[in-house]
């Protein structure tokens, strides 16, 4: 208990403030603070001998009136600073406030900390600590607010992305006098977003199986999720290598962090470095104003899966070697790298081996990349997984479909067992759902099953050729198995080694626009 602050009570009455006041300065006393509430006057005094302490408290204690004097710990506006403190200091946020020349008044332990500082730095200048753009110092001096603004400042620990917030102060006649800014690491924020936008994970247990091989794969799996080292998933399409690659993330200890899903193929190849690294302001016509994080930076403590790895052109295939090498990044348009703590699971379903004969790939990268290789084998090389695929697939076409189908008969399950599913489980789960949506019964049969096999894959007769013909119909085949593999004219270019020009004549050539 502060012995030199005091709570005096009293019947409210006129003249009272002058009584104490005229006693404590009799005394030769000085008045620290006085707060006066009706009822009650709140005395601070500077340190006093004792006895000269005790005299004053005894003589106020004789004025009529009052009737009782409390020592008390705090001021009532020491107590409401100290509960601000403790409020602002509850946060998360980083909170600073300014005065009207921009000097610090207000700065809480967040704030000191994301900034790399010892001690609050109220009274100085925040330009002195606060690493801001010219412009944002110019609009809190003119009263306008800032909401999330993505700001990079250079700290004792190094370069720090914040979200920045600012809301202005104004004095009695309207006119700027400071300003509140809240900020936030944007791994935070990203976290945050994360959290609130992430879809539903899959795990190890949601894959269905029965084999031993898949049993093996899938223990090797469980085994390398609990590292950080970057995984390569080959296997053809519709293998379930993002089903992996999640089930991996959600093993691993940075399953509460961001799973980053990146189709390199789907994103075209002028876009796709801005997607990954991101850029800064004013980067190219039609850039986003203040720039825009990258998927790398947006992944920060997570997992980045990068599907089909191979079509990633050759001057992004070099950035990424750099993110694998050093674990950092650039955007487009700045100097400065930022570090970034992501695993990279990869996954193609296209000979790196060959491409990089052909100079298509990089082979350091592959080296990189092909660190924890785990091959996921077509759906013809563990047929005796079908069947309980093929009861998962009835239970899950049953709730989403509204049918009551029990299950497959005898002769239907030997019509999938025999067909050799060049599309995998992905190929199997459509013939399900339509199998499902074309049964009458609560049995599948037979004649529910359809299944339109591409022609490269279909039995012909064998023929015999001239040696032209056989030229022509070899590229014919070859041509077909690119677009079925690749799905689209310039992916299959990439599949056989050829310009996307080459590609487009030769499927005019043979009629195969369709």
């Amino acid at each position: 208990m502060n012995k030199y602050r005091y709570r005096i009570r009293f019947n409210d009455r006129v003249g009272m403030v002058r009584d104490i006041s005229e006693i404590v300065a009799k005394c030769g006393a000085n008045i620290l603070s006085l707060s006066v509430r009706p009822g009650e006057i709140y005395l601070q005094m500077e340190p006093l001998h004792d006895e000269k302490l005790l005299y004053i408290i005894q003589t106020i204690a004789l004025i009529k009136d009052v009737y009782e004097i409390t020592p008390i710990e705090w001021m009532p506006h020491e107590l409401a600073q100290q509960q601000l403190v403790n409020v602002i200091n509850s946060v998360q946020e980083g909170i600073i406030s300014v005065n009207g020349n921009s000097i610090i008044n207000t700065c809480n332990s967040r704030a000191t900390e994301l900034l790399g500082l010892e001690q609050p730095p109220v009274g100085k200048f925040l330009a002195d600590v606060f690493e801001l753009p010219p412009e944002f110092l110019k609009l809190f001096q003119e009263g306008v607010p800032l909401e999330q603004k993505e700001i990079s400042i250079s700290t004792p620990r190094g370069r720090l992305r914040l979200m920045l917030n600012s809301k202005p102060i104004f004095d009695d006649r309207g006119n700027p006098a400071g300003a509140v800014m809240s900020f936030q690491k944007m791994s935070e924020v990203r976290r945050l977003a994360h959290t609130l936008t992430q879809p539903v994970m899959v795990t190890f247990d949601d894959i269905i199986y029965e084999s031993k091989k898949m049993k093996d794969i899938i223990d090797l799996a469980r085994t390398i999720a609990h590292g950080d080292s970057t995984v390569l998933l080959r296997g053809e399409s519709g293998t379930g290598k993002e089903l992996f690659a999640r089930a991996i993330h959600m093993a691993s200890s940075r399953k509460d962090r961001p799973f980053v899903a990146v189709n390199c193929a789907a994103i075209p190849d002028t876009l796709l470095e801005s997607e990954l690294f991101g850029y800064a302001d004013g980067t190219f016509t039609g850039a986003r104003k203040g720039g825009r994080q990258g998927l790398f930076e947006f992944a920060h403590h997570g997992t980045i899966f990068l599907d089909e790895i191979g079509e990633l052109p050759p001057y992004v295939q070099a950035k990424l070697l750099r993110v694998l090498q050093e674990g950092c990044v650039r955007r487009l348009g700045e100097m400065e790298e930022i570090h970034v703590d992501i695993r990279v699971i990869a996954a193609t379903n296209r000979p790196l081996e060959e491409m990089i004969v052909r100079g298509d790939f990089r082979e350091d990268l592959f080296y990189r990349l092909n660190v924890i290789p785990i091959y996921l084998p077509p759906l013809r090389e563990h047929k005796e997984d079908i069947p309980v695929l093929v009861n998962h697939f009835i239970n899950k076409f049953n709730q989403r479909l509204g049918k009551k189908v029990l299950g497959i008969s005898p002769k239907a399950l030997e019509c999938l067992m025999r067909y050799e599913w060049p599309g995998n489980v992905r190929e199997l789960e459509n013939v399900m759902e339509r199998a499902m949506n074309l049964s009458i019964d609560n049995i599948i049969n037979p004649r529910d099953i359809i299944i339109n096999a591409p022609k490269s894959i279909t039995s012909r007769p064998e023929k015999y050729y001239h040696l032209k013909d056989a030229v022509r119909e070899a590229e014919k085949e070859a041509l077909i198995r690119a677009l079925s593999q690749g799905g689209s004219a310039r992916k299959a270019a990439k599949i056989l080694g050829v310009s996307h020009t080459t590609v487009i004549k030769k499927i005019k050539k043979y009629g195969l626009s369709n």
